[in-house]
This record gives C-alpha cells, structure tokens and sequence, in this order.
C-alpha cells in the first residue's frame, strides 16, 4: 500500500492511510495519553485523555484516522487543561488504598494523574457503595473501577465471549453547575463513568471459567485476580521475559517472581503477565505457572543408573515438549550411538510434514498475524478452541474488525464458541475419516481450474458429472399500474386522466439447467455441497483467505496425500495456510529429529513410556526439570524460533548431563543454541542474543523467524478413494484449558479433565456429571474418566480429554474411536 506523509509536533512520519492517529504515533514513538484504548479493537471513546488538534480541529487520536497532509499537535494548552480535568474526576472518590492495592506501583491512575499535574481537586460529590462481583477467576471492585471498558472491548473483540459489559447504575450523578463550569469532554466522561458500572451480559459467572484475561487488560486495581490478591507488591516482583510452553502457539509472557518465603531457596511465580496491547493468553497461559521441580536435587545414584539405561537402550522415546536444544542432543546422541528416536506425538506430523514440503516448499506459509488481516478464515481439521484456543482469539480479532469478514468451521462437530464469532458461520460438518475427501473439495474451490496440476485436477473430476435440475428463475419487469390514494381510489390528473405509474413485478418460470455436482459431496455429509459453494462465495470477494489446518488432519487416513493437497492450494492459490503444531515444540523436533515410527529393544522414556523412564514424574526413577525451568528456544506455530527463560531455580539433573556423560562435548543444554541446523532455516545465534518483546507498532521483535524454503519435487496425487466409513462416538482432544499433565497439577486451575458430552447426550447415556465412566475400546484398552458437563458441545458424541493419557494407545491411528461407556458404581 502506498505511503502518505503526516505531521506530528512537526515531525514529519510515512504511514499508511486509513491508520488511527494514535496507532501511527505510537509506532513512531510519539506519546498521546490514552486509558480507553486497546490495540487492535474497535475504539470506545471512553476515556477522551487521546484528544488531538488535526488540521485545527479537535479530534480523538484512537478513532481519528489520517489522510495526506494531515498537521497533528498532541498538546496544546486547551488539551492539556482539559486531560488534566478529565483525571481530576476519574480520582473524585476513588478509594485511598494505594498501599494495599495489587495494581499500585504500576497503575495508569496514578501516573496520568502525575502526568497531568494534578495536584488540587476542584470537584466533589457524594460517594455510594457499590457491591464486589467475581466472574470465574476475576475478582471486581467496582469501587476502583473508572469504566475504561478496556475489560469489556478484550472479551468482544479479541476472546470473543462478550461476557461483560458496561451496565447502567442508578444513584447519584455530578451536579448539573459544573456542567457550565468545567471542559465539556471532562463533564462527559465524569458522567459516563457514573451512569456506569461492568457487569456480567447475561451469563453467570462461571461462564468465564479459568479465563481471567480481562484482568491483564484493567488500567487500575478494579480487576485482579483471585489467586494474586492482597499476597505482594508489584514493585517486589522480578519481571522474567520467557515464553509459554504449554502449546505450540509460544506465547509472550512474563514470569513475575520473588522468595517464596522469608527464608530459604524457593521461589515462587506470583503471577504470569503480558503485552496485553499485542497479545492475549489463554487459562493454562496465565494461571498454569505453579508447577515446578526446584525442590529436587542431584540424586547421584539414579544419574549412574541412568546412564547405564542409556547405554543398554536401542530406543529413546520422548514427548513433543523438549526444546530444540534438546532434540539436538537427542539427534547427537542418535548419530554416535544408533538410537532409534521415537515421538509419537511428532512423528506423523513429520510425515505430513515431509509431503507439504514436497509441493510447496514451506512449512505453511501464513502466520496469527495474517488472521487477524483476513476478510475470509476456513479451519479445517481441529477442535481448536480446545486445541489452541488463542489462535481463535485471532479469528475472532479478524471477525470482529475487518468489515464483511467471514468464517467457515470444517469438523466432525460444531464449535459453538468459534461460531458465535460471526452472524451467519459457514459449517461445514463432516463424517470422520472423510477429511482427504474434504481437502478434495477445498481445493476444487480453492484452486482455479486452470491453475491446478493435472493429477489433482483428475482427482476432482473423476468424481464429477453433470445433470440436469430444474430451477425457479425469477423474472423482474416493470409494469405500468393505476395510481392510487391513500383510499384505494384511481388517482386523475389535471385534465381528469386515470394517473399511471410503473411498477417492478416479479414472474416466477421454471427453466431446466445443467448443474456439476460431484459424489464427494454426500460422501462428506449431507449438508457439504451447501457448505462448500458458500466458501467458494466467499472466496470471490475475500481479502486474504487462509486456511487453519488443526490437528486432526496428522492422524487422518491418506494423511500424505491430504499434506500434498493443502500444498498444492497454498502453491497454486492466492489462499494462505496455517499448520498448527500439535504440540509444543512439534515443528522443531519435526525439523532436527530423525523420527521412526516405532522403536525396538530396550528403552529410555524421556517425559514418555519406556521400560527405564526419567522425567518430571515422581515415579520416575530420575527427576527431571520441567520446561519451564530451563533455558532454550522451540519454534512456534509462526516458524519464529522463541526462546524460553526459566521461571523458577532447578538444581537436578538435565538431560545435557548425561550427554556429557555419553560423550557429547558442550557445557550447557543452551551451546547448542547456536548449532541448530542451518540447512533447516535456523541462525548460528547465541541463546543470550536473542530477544524478547514487541516494538510500539506491535512487531515482534522475540527470538528470529526461520528462514528457508525447501526444494520442491514434482508429485504425483494418489487416487482417493470413496471407502466405506466407519462410525464412532468418541473424539481425542485437549480439554478446556489443559494441555498436559503439568497444567492438570496447577492449583489455579478449575477446568477438570475427563469424558466431555452435550448434556443432551448424556441425558441419553444415562450419565451424571460426575459420574465415574468405564471407557472399553475396541482394541482392549480400558480407562476410567469423570464425566464433564461441556456447554460447548452439542450432539451424541463424546470428547476425551487426552493430556492425562498416552494418546497413540487409545487412539493408534485416528482421534476418533467407537467405545463402550459404562457407569460405575
């Protein structure tokens, strides 16, 4: 887009037309006060303290957009009386606890009012009491609250729950005399932020669940969090810049710590924080923190035995959330000894993996970012409001800011929170084990007929025909008629004529036509066509389409073919596509491990089944650090290489200890940062070079983007074939707010863990919520689970929550499986 030139303080700035004022002067460094204002959300005028002078007229720098030419001034002697009013009433009453207030050191209040210069108050009025609410793990104090509505603009537009909103009050109001005496901007937001209070829209408070986001986004100490009220300053918190480990979204965080006690070693994460202006987190994000393994020591007997497992093994099995500095000791270790290196989370992704590359060279080539600019969002394959819930925070972002956007949700279910996004959703439900079939069928709309390879081409066309149907076509023409009054009589004109005037009539005719229509349609499920050819609507008019393949697709059947498929719609389409890794560091380990599919002989389980296992688990026979005590990078859903800091002190062993033992020469797990696999698109970057944090116009600025494309090869489509299905009535997938077994031990956490239905369908089954379920598969493995009440869900199916298991047992080669359910007593 073409750059325009504006003048701010008569410095003058390039930047793109349609920007806010406030956006383009931040990005430049150029400071305008502004409480009410929350980046990448609509704007609510709430606060007035970002009133500019533009052009000579008074305008607000958060709604205010710019235009060629435009002369800016942030401060003029008018503006700065008025700022200094408008804070003058947001501390009328306001409560003087700032000694105990969780947000004193770092509240908006305190320092615009020290910005201003407010140092008399020329207002007063009564103050009236106003009741504590608590929405899910949010606790609110109205009686600080100033009505910002920053809480209430972060859970519309980026959460998309819209749980809250400014209610109005009765009580009393400002005197009408200072209506004549004082700034009009400043009585206005006086008024408001009286007539007003936040409140719950038309939920309960458990609605929000684990949630608790709109604490991040609260300028002053209205909102907090349950967990962290009244327990420490902020002042005496450590701020450790790090990244969340609990998905493969790598989040920015900051670790907030201090001594656990008065005395002693420990310390604790009093809580997790954010740039709330660029980023959001989810519960596990921002409450699953708690869980560490600082209290473990170097137990020298369990290291030898150790290191005589790893000398027996011919395997070594590992999770998918071992950091990249890891895998690169593990893939060591496999060059010099022969290991097989066996992830089951990781492996399939890889093969998929393989095949994408294969046609189109990335690693998928869009980004969160590139969701929040789309017009038109498909997802395909995932459950990912349970999966990786702030990739939805994305979608709704682009739903709720980029007129006319839309969403079209393919799975085996509906997302009822993903669907609330937008008025008229497109859902494309289809039968499990179809998804190759649907791939087909995306990229058919995708994919330009002539612009798509001819073996795919031929796929598509094999199952094609065409018939004709007959069609009502409606006919408009114009007709003239009688005028006629009010009374139903002809009116005349002057000479005493009968008056005629036209009139649009519509003639309904049948007409025979002929129609391609394709038999992958019903093979998908009985309401596909309809869903497929309002996605190609949808497209013709779109602005930066992007698909979001989830998890689901890694394990499907033909899961290589569907990988060339996706490809081929990201190479030969002007649609973007998004892989989500399906777990933490699964696109790293995807990239440094050579994976196989199943080991041999003895094993070493690393955080994983084996016959000798070390770990994190106390019964593991040699302790190990958690993620989030160590130092070292993964690569995210953004192919960006994120490094993480560790939040708490560990003094055990670490795997690098044992390598050394095996004979891999460098001292700490973090040397290998810098000797990450070039050819794979990592830097040759020492871990202590790489940086945290955004840049004022949201750019991210953590860790590096990796930077290669792979060669492509000439690929051939495998047939796909219409295969009787198979019916099922269970689905693999996280539960709310739980990725693993570390999020489950959290105590901040409320979510649960177990067998999830519709209350619908366990009316049906004769389930309680509660109840304790025997889970039979069919290949003989039984498990036990609580039966969970989720609003989310509708229809007779079941969801397993599956971080408390070992996936690839209960589901070896789908995330779907037919069980039988049986209540215990």
């Amino acid at each position: 887009m073409e750059k325009i030139k504006i003048t701010i303080n008569d410095c003058e700035i390039l930047c793109e037309e349609g920007e806010s004022i406030l956006n383009v002067a931040r990005a430049n460094e150029v400071f305008i006060p502004a409480i009410c204002y929350l980046s990448c959300a609509s704007p609510t005028l709430a606060c007035k303290m970002c009133m500019v002078e533009a052009d000579g007229k008074r305008v607000y720098a958060c709604n205010a957009k710019v235009k060629e030419g435009m002369q800016v001034l942030v401060n003029t002697p008018e503006i700065e009386e008025e700022r200094k009013a408008i804070m003058q009433t947001y501390v009328v009453n306001h409560p003087l606890q700032c000694g105990v207030c969780d947000k004193s050191g770092e509240c908006e209040l305190q320092n615009y009012t020290h910005y201003v210069g407010v140092d008399e108050q020329n207002f007063a009025m009564k103050d009236d009491a106003k009741s504590f609410g608590v929405w899910g793990q949010a606790v609110y104090d109205p009686n600080l609250c100033i009505v910002c509505e920053r809480c209430v603009t972060l859970c519309k537009d980026k959460i998309g729950k819209a749980h809250i909103k400014a209610q109005k009050r009765t009580g009393d109001m400002p005197s009408a005399e200072y209506k004549e005496s004082m700034p009009k901007d400043a009585y206005g937001v006086w008024m408001k932020s009286k007539k007003s209070l936040i409140g719950l829209n038309g939920v309960e408070s458990e609605a929000c669940g684990d949630c608790s986001e709109c604490v991040s986004v609260c300028p002053v100490g209205a909102l907090g969090a349950k967990h962290f009220q009244y327990r420490s300053n902020a002042w005496e918190l450590e701020k450790i810049p790090s990244t969340c480990v609990h998905c493969g979204n790598g989040c920015a965080i900051t670790y907030e710590v201090k001594q656990k006690g008065i005395g002693g070693e420990e310390r604790e994460v009093y809580r997790v924080s954010s740039d709330w202006n660029f980023s959001t987190l989810c519960p596990a994000g921002r409450m699953a923190f708690d869980v560490n393994n600082q209290q473990v020591r170097k137990d020298k007997e369990a290291f030898n035995a150790s290191i005589a497992a790893f000398k027996e093994a011919q395997t070594i099995r590992f999770a998918g959330n071992i950091s990249n500095e890891e895998a690169l000791i593990l893939q060591r270790l496999k060059e010099r000894f022969g290991y097989q290196l066996v992830c089951e989370e990781v492996y399939l992704f890889q093969t998929f993996l393989d095949s994408y590359l294969a046609v189109s060279g990335s690693l998928g080539n869009a980004s969160q970012k590139d969701i929040t600019q789309s017009t038109f969002v498909m997802c395909f394959g995932g459950a990912l409001s349970y999966d990786m819930p702030v990739i939805t925070h994305s979608i709704n972002n682009a739903m709720k800011q980029n007129k006319g956007a839309n969403l079209a949700y393919f799975h085996t279910m509906q997302d009822k929170v993903a669907n609330a996004f937008v008025k008229s959703p497109i859902n494309g439900i289809y039968k499990p084990d179809t998804e190759e079939v649907l791939a087909l069928l995306l990229a058919s709309v995708c994919i330009a007929r002539e612009q798509m390879p001819l073996s795919l081409k031929t796929q598509i066309e094999r199952y094609e025909r065409t018939e004709k149907q007959t069609i009502l076509k409606e006919l408009k023409k114009k007709v003239k008629v009688k005028e006629l009054d009010a009374q139903g009589n002809v009116v005349l004109d002057e000479q005493g004529n009968e008056k005629f005037v036209e009139k649009e009539e519509v003639e309904k005719i049948e007409e025979e036509v002929e129609v391609v229509t394709s038999a992958l349609y019903s093979y998908c499920g009985d309401s596909m066509r309809d869903s497929i050819e309002a996605t190609k609507n949808a497209l013709a008019g779109a602005r930066s389409p992007i698909l979001i393949v989830g998890f689901d697709v890694y394990r499907a059947k033909n899961a290589k073919n569907i990988a060339k498929i996706l490809a081929a719609i990201e190479e030969c389409s002007g649609v973007k596509i998004l892989l989500l890794p399906p777990s933490t560091n699964a696109l790293g380990i995807a990239l440094i491990c050579e994976l196989s599919k199943q080991g041999t002989g003895y094993s070493v389980g690393y955080n994983a089944q084996g016959n000798y296992i070390i770990g994190v688990g106390a019964e593991n026979a040699l302790q190990m650090p958690y993620l989030n005590e160590q130092e070292g990078t993964f690569v995210n859903v953004d192919k960006r290489v994120v490094p993480f800091a560790p939040a708490t002190p560990y003094r055990g062993y670490e795997l690098n200890d044992i390598a050394k033992i095996l004979g891999l020469e460098l001292e700490n797990t973090i040397d290998y940062t810098a000797e990450l696999p070039i050819e794979k698109g990592f830097k040759s970057v020492e871990y202590d070079d790489l940086q945290f944090g955004f840049l004022n116009d949201g750019s991210e600025i953590r860790g590096y983007l990796l930077g290669v494309h792979f060669p492509k090869e000439s690929t051939e489509f495998a047939p796909v074939e219409l295969e009787e299905l198979k019916s099922y009535n269970l689905y693999a997938r996280n539960p709310v707010a739980h990725f693993s077994k570390s999020t489950l031990q959290s105590a901040y956490l409320d979510s649960q863990n177990g067998l999830q239905c519709s209350e619908e369908y366990a009316k049906k089954l004769g389930i309680q919520f509660g109840d304790r379920v025997e889970v039979c598969f069919e290949n003989g493995e039984t498990i036990g689970a609580v039966a969970i009440l989720d609003k989310g869900m509708e229809g007779e199916f079941a969801a397993l929550g599956i971080c408390a298991f070992e996936e690839s047992k209960l589901f070896p080669k789908t995330r779907y499986a037919n069980v039988a359910l049986k209540v215990l007593s």
